[in-house]
């Protein structure tokens, strides 16, 4: 922080930074004291489910008035503004992404300055350091008073006043107007938010149930989290006129629900609101005929935070994809903690002591998708820790002001030396300097050192020096002959070229004192290559895009700004905000071995396959299959994010990422398991953090660590899955699965999928009834309607006419012999009737060696159900689910005991077709035979019997 900043740098306090100096350690890693319930980062395969720390509850109460207060600013700025500006213009989307932006920016802007007043940041304001405090205070007081505070608009310009203090202060060069009073015209530069919403604002960020919000007790990554509530919503404009609902806030079109049948309207509120009614209500609203009635009947269910009805044209926020579509969500402290501490602990140990302070301030630590930079904060302090401690072996400190804390100088050298990250998001990145600018605290830390670490683009989409030697034929084609035919012409056209410029090679230390190569000439050459992946293919540019013969020409042409071919690349190039990593970090990529010394982050979860795929463009698509391996068979955002962290180490660089547990064992994600491991190796015990991990997520999550590989050493084969840790298995539990997994499985065919495939549009053709009611006439089971050994009578009917030919003839449900529920954590299995069902259940079939009654009952078995459970990850962690693939897995017994499957067969025959369930007795004599058929122990017995008993079946209805 420079003296610049009098306000600020006046009297800078630490952060109390939330880290303990490391105790004496043989491998030199950082080791914390457990605070709040956390668990120590050194027990791997413990799922960290500690109790919320206080300020957990604090961001995440403020987290949802936060959400409040920007329906505020909407309100206020729509009252100031009534045609909406730009925004309102035409219905522009464009409009509405720039006013969602310049929002969301306002709001925190304030939320920054009340987390400066709790840190006494602002000791040299007006106002006692507090200004925003004391200004909600004097409107408070008028408020009570009576002033008419909705008609006043002085408010707002003491804000905009106090928010220029930022300017300057906060990091420079920032894109996203964090720290720029004048990046969002439409907002900055005028009062146009009356005192009376300006109060509601400042109430909602400052008062919870009469108590004031303690900012005081916030970590500087809570900001992040609070941003990411925020981006949550999409600014939309109502087409008629609509109410918001609870209890997902969704703002439901009345005028277009109104056009629905009474049956319609409760399918569609139940689908676009998840609003599901009593009878009484539903009556209600099925029978309305007007706006005016249906939004009546909807009146108990109206949001508070948007009241009444909203008329056509009014802007409103609503509950969207776009979190879902950036797949951001805040990681907790401790997972951080976790990853950061298992990633750093071997460079930090490579040298068979502990780390000398250049050793510590070689490292190049990267986050390439660094949201407000959680990772980049949470290695800021375990490095700083660790440079502390090395200076105190050392007796080598360096000098410091009277009273200057040695971990706050430690963390400017170590954030000004170590620390690299890259986000899209350009507010994102605002947030992720001034959130280490903030957790630092040092004035030896000039702002604008952090500029160049912590960059906007797209990790994902840009180009290597060695790349532009080629003409880019995969950007237009789709494979085959004539494409390699294509790249071979346009390198025949380039070597008659100058060569292209190589790095020079610059000794270990010294990349980041190097004079400053042409780096615009080199920029400008990535650019123009990378621009031809997003060429325009049709209008007046199309015709000049360049092939194989003139490639050479388009690049020598790259610098020049007459050239309507540079121009178009340098604007495609900034549109889609290309990152050159060569060019981007040259402290990291001009060594004698690129790259970074550790990558770290959550990188976005994002699938583009599956029920949950989001849109991708044509050509991104083609970009990421043709330059990034692991985007094959399950497509995910992650997925590349795993092939690019781990390109970007250097031998013997560290990953550590928080990634999906389903990237660890689906087959699905093979392709993304063999791009990882043709560079890196994987740690024995990866952590699990569970299926809770992420607040409002039911996704397990893991963590990926791995160490990239030499370019020449010897690539381990490739393996079906990474191995989690296992802490929850003891000695008997681990030989029995390994044994059993050894048996051939069951055969193939004695299951499939025979379900009708239900749609969205589904839900208006089937409905709850025990009985029939035109034209829901035909009775059809899912799968909470199976049991153990009972097949409940169907409660849903289906109009079998309203999905046409989709739905099976009534022969090819008799075929069915068994139905296994999908939606389970083992196998719950009934006879069939030969009635339809719902893709929620499974078929179970039969062949000469099992009948369906000794298939039943083995599947309904405790050591069957307990290998399943154990043996598939999926069964133990978030929302469960019974798949083919693990029944084709299930062990068959070993060939000498298959006399007992008759024992089997009359055992079902006998309890089967009664339908009645499986009572105590019966179940522990079938538990008995199938751990003999198993060939189980007496140790192994008692083992499946614990875990049954601590294992109790789903109830009826769930």
């Amino acid at each position: 922080m420079s003296s610049e900043c009098p306000q600020l740098g006046a009297s800078l306090r630490c952060d109390r930074d939330r880290v303990d100096l490391p105790a004496s350690r043989a491998s030199g890693a950082s080791q914390e004291s457990p605070r709040d319930g956390a668990i120590e980062a050194g027990a791997p395969g413990e799922p960290l489910r500690p109790p919320d720390p206080p300020a957990d509850g604090v961001a995440r109460q403020l987290r949802e008035q936060a959400q409040g207060a920007l329906g505020e600013l909407l309100r206020g700025f729509q009252s100031a503004d009534p045609q909406g500006g730009d925004a309102a213009s035409g219905g522009s989307a464009a409009g509405r992404r720039r006013l969602h932006a310049g929002l969301v920016t306002a709001l925190m802007r304030l939320i920054l300055l009340l987390y400066a007043e709790a840190r006494g940041l602002l000791a040299g304001a007006p106002d006692g350091g507090a200004p925003l405090a004391r200004l909600f205070e004097e409107l408070e007081a008028e408020r009570r008073g009576g002033s008419d505070l909705e008609h006043r608009h002085g408010a707002w310009a003491r804000v905009a006043a106090l928010s220029r203090a930022l300017e300057g202060r906060g990091p420079g060069g920032a894109r996203g107007g964090l720290c720029d009073p004048g990046a969002h015209p439409l907002l900055d530069g005028r009062p146009w938010l009356s005192d009376g919403a300006l109060h509601r604002v400042l109430a909602a960020l400052l008062v919870h149930d009469g108590a004031p919000v303690r900012y005081a007790e916030l970590e500087v990554e809570h900001i992040g989290t609070l941003y990411e509530g925020l981006i949550a919503f999409d600014l939309e404009m109502a087409e008629g006129e609509s109410m918001a609902l609870l209890p997902s806030h969704v703002v439901v079109d009345l005028e277009a629900l109104l056009d629905l049948t009474g049956g319609e309207r409760l399918a569609r509120l139940e689908a676009a609101a998840d609003l599901k009614l009593g009878a009484r209500l539903a009556a209600g609203v099925a029978a309305a005929g007007s706006v005016a009635e249906l939004s009546q009947a909807l009146a108990r269910r109206a949001s508070p935070r948007q009241p009444g009805r909203l008329a056509r044209g009014t802007l409103y926020l609503q509950p969207g994809q776009l979190r879902r579509r950036a797949g951001s969500y805040y990681t907790p402290r401790d997972i951080t903690r976790h990853v950061v501490e298992r990633t750093l602990s071997p460079l930090l140990a490579r040298a068979g002591r502990p780390p000398v302070p250049d050793e510590i301030l070689s490292l190049a630590v990267c986050d390439p998708a660094m949201g407000s930079g959680a990772f980049l904060v949470e290695a800021c302090r375990q490095l700083a820790a660790q440079l502390v401690a090395a200076w105190q072996r050392g007796g080598a400190a360096p000098r410091l002001a009277p009273e200057e804390p040695p971990l706050r100088r430690a963390m400017a050298l170590v954030a000004e030396r170590c620390l690299y990250g890259v986000d899209l998001d350009p507010l994102a990145v605002d947030l992720a300097r001034l959130s280490l600018w903030l957790v630092v605290q040092d004035a030896s830390l000039p702002p604008s050192s952090l500029d160049a670490k912590l960059r906007c683009g797209d990790s994902l989409i840009g180009a290597e020096r060695a790349d532009i030697g080629a003409f880019p034929a995969a950007a237009w084609s789709r494979g085959g002959p004539a494409d390699v035919a294509l790249e071979r012409s346009g390198r025949r056209a380039l070597s008659r070229r100058a060569p292209a410029r190589r790095a020079p090679a610059l000794a270990e230390g010294a990349a980041r004192d190097a004079p400053e190569r042409d780096g615009d000439a080199e920029e400008a050459e990535l650019d123009a290559w990378m621009a031809l992946w997003f060429w325009p293919s049709e209008g007046e540019l199309a015709a000049l895009a360049p092939g194989p013969d003139t490639f050479a020409r388009y690049m020598a042409a790259a610098r020049d700004p007459t050239d309507p071919r540079a121009a178009l690349s340098r604007r495609i190039a900034e549109e889609r905000r290309f990152l050159h990593w060569e060019l981007a970090f040259p402290g990291a990529f001009d060594r004698p071995e690129p790259g970074f010394d550790a990558v770290i982050g959550n990188p976005p979860w994002v699938a583009y396959v599956g029920r949950a795929a989001q849109p991708i463009a044509p050509e991104v698509f083609n970009l990421y299959l043709r330059r990034n391996p692991a985007f094959h068979g399950y497509r995910s955002l992650h997925g590349l994010f795993v092939h690019r962290a781990a390109s970007l180490l250097r031998p013997g660089g560290r990953l550590g990422l928080v990634i999906p547990t389903s990237v660890s064992d689906l087959d699905g994600y093979g392709a993304t398991r063999r791009a990882h491991d043709a560079l890196c190796a994987v740690d024995p015990d990866l952590p699990s953090f569970g299926s809770d991990a992420f607040e409002g997520v039911f996704q397990p999550c893991m963590g990926l660590l791995s160490t990239r590989l030499p370019p020449a050493s010897p690539r381990p084969a490739a393996t079906a899955s990474w191995p989690l840790a296992r802490s929850d298995l003891d000695g008997v539990s681990r030989r029995l699965l390994d044994r059993l997994g050894a048996l051939r499985p069951l055969p193939a065919a004695l299951f499939g999928e025979r379900g009708f495939q239900t749609t969205a549009e589904d839900a208006e053709r089937i409905r709850r009834a025990d009985v029939p009611v035109p034209p829901y006439t035909c009775p059809i089971r899912e799968g909470t309607d199976v049991g153990e050994l009972i097949a409940r009578a169907p409660r849903h009917h289906v109009d079998r006419a309203g999905v046409k030919g989709r739905f099976r003839k009534d022969e090819d449900w008799k075929t069915v012999r068994l139905l296994i529920r999908q939606t389970a954590r083992y196998p719950i299995v009934a006879l069939s009737d030969g009635l339809p069902f719902r893709n929620s259940i499974l078929a179970g079939f039969c062949d000469a060696t099992w009948s369906e009654f000794a298939l039943l009952c083995y599947l309904n078995s405790s050591p069957v159900r307990w290998w399943h459970y154990t043996r598939h990850r999926d069964a133990r962690e978030g929302m469960p689910q019974v798949k083919i693939a693990h029944l084709r897995a299930i062990p068959a017994p070993p060939p000498g005991r298959a006399d007992l499957i008759g024992a089997l067969d009359a055992l079902g025959r006998e309890l089967g077709p009664a339908n009645a369930g499986l009572p105590a007795e019966a179940r522990r004599h079938l538990d008995g035979v199938v751990a003999s058929m198993l060939e189980m122990t007496e140790e192994e017995r008692i083992c499946v019997a614990r875990w049954a008993a601590a294992t109790p079946l789903p109830r009826p209805d769930g």
